[in-house]
């Protein structure tokens, strides 16, 4: 072992104790920054993951949309089968309509879908007391806060207007409303609060498609590039059709969320940065109570490199340590996270706040590998170079003063 890193250790470590004071301190501190900076992260991870599958959940991985109509179902089909990287395809048709009941109206956006819109979305995740095998002509699903908003109940009845019909007042035409009954409801979160479900053979015949569509929603295999696979459909189908994947249709909201965790680590590095502070500190203090003891090591031939080198490998003898403790206390503490938000909260407001979080069932966490190591490495830097300023002061005693003044 070199002498620099036998004497590193004994400094922080001496014999007969495992820590010093400082030693403790400067660890706890450079800890609670990698603990912190672990659960920030992977909260945020975990929210972003979570966002991102209820994007796809809702809207699938990637919708096919015509400035017209698709209006030949079962060929565009059997074209989409070709293609080895779809796993599931279905129609949809939507618009706005007017909804009526006991004279209050409303103006939800109107979806219609087949059975095969489960295969392609997880829209029959979100239903509840119905399933879309038994969504017809005559029954219809509504999204929770539109029901609580009309006071619609399960199995009420309820007026459909279609733009059709305001347009056939023009010919002095009358197209009477159709009445259909409310199935079932769905989660509201995530997905669009001011709308409804309804069967693609009744918004043909709301919009007057015929046997069209207005587009498909399209899954892809695991272990295709949605995006890959997105730009090569667009090519085979050329500019007639508008082939949009998930993550250009929220390119924004995605790089919201990019730029949030990235402005979140970036405030947080601080408390690392404050953390190495505490290790200079800690070092310098460590000069000043040694100077007679570097002194006699320069005197006896210890090279002025040697002593620099062993204040550094002290700062990263430090920062392993309290990363390494610091990825342990994160970790323990996104394990009991939901217990621990629970306690906090009943006892600052009284309540417990995921009674009322409807979209998430508990606080979501995704560990990142990358996170870890950047923030492994982060630390261990910055603790080195916490070593430099007060490896550099020993380096300049010279012996004969710092024996002389020494008793």
């Amino acid at each position: 072992m070199h002498w620099s890193i036998y004497l590193a250790l004994k400094h922080l470590f001496p014999s007969g104790r495992k820590f010093t004071f400082f030693t403790a301190m400067s660890i706890v501190g450079v800890a609670l920054g990698v603990a912190v900076l672990v659960v920030v992260l992977s909260v945020m991870n975990g929210f972003q993951a979570e966002i991102r599958r209820n994007l796809i959940r809702i809207q699938g991985e990637i919708r096919v949309e015509c400035p017209g109509l698709v209006e030949d179902l079962a060929e565009f089909e059997r074209k989409m089968r070709t293609f080895s990287e779809i796993e599931a395809v279905a129609p949809y048709g939507c618009g706005i309509v007017m909804l009526i009941h006991n004279g209050q109206p409303a103006f939800p956006l109107a979806k219609g879908i087949t059975e095969d819109e489960a295969k392609v979305t997880g829209i029959g995740e979100l239903l509840k007391f119905c399933s879309l095998e038994d969504l017809d002509r005559d029954r219809i699903i509504l999204g929770e806060q539109l029901a609580m908003q009309l006071g619609i109940r399960l199995g009420d009845r309820v007026e459909l207007y279609s733009p059709l019909a305001l347009e056939s007042l023009q010919n002095e035409e009358i197209i009477f409303p159709r009445e259909v009954e409310v199935m079932g409801f769905f989660e509201a979160d995530g997905y669009d609060k001011n709308a409804f479900l309804c069967s693609l053979e009744r918004m043909q015949d709301l919009y007057a498609l015929g046997e069209g569509a207005h587009g498909f929603t399209i899954r892809v295999k695991p272990g295709y590039s949605v995006e890959k696979f997105a730009e090569k459909l667009q090519a085979q189908l050329g500019s007639e059709y508008r082939v949009t994947d998930w993550i250009h249709g929220n390119s924004e909201l995605l790089f919201a969320l990019r730029w949030e965790k990235t402005m979140m680590l970036f405030v947080l590095l601080f408390i690392l940065l404050v953390a190495s502070f505490s290790i200079s500190s800690m070092l310098i203090t460590n000069v000043v109570r040694r100077t007679r003891e570097i002194g006699v090591i320069i005197a006896i031939g210890g090279n002025r490199r040697g002593i620099a080198r062993c204040f550094c490998l002290q700062g990263f003898f430090v920062g392993i340590c309290g990363t390494f403790l610091g990825i342990l206390s994160g970790v323990g503490v996104l394990y009991f996270r939901d217990g621990i938000m629970s306690i906090v909260d009943r006892v600052l407001t009284g309540n417990d706040a995921q009674n009322y979080l409807s979209q998430f069932t508990h606080l979501p966490v995704e560990y990142a590998v990358g996170d870890f190591i950047f923030i492994g490495l982060f630390s261990v830097i910055i603790c080195i170079f916490s070593g430099i300023l007060p490896g550099l002061k020993a380096a300049r005693i010279h012996p004969a003063n710092a024996l002389r003044y020494e008793f």
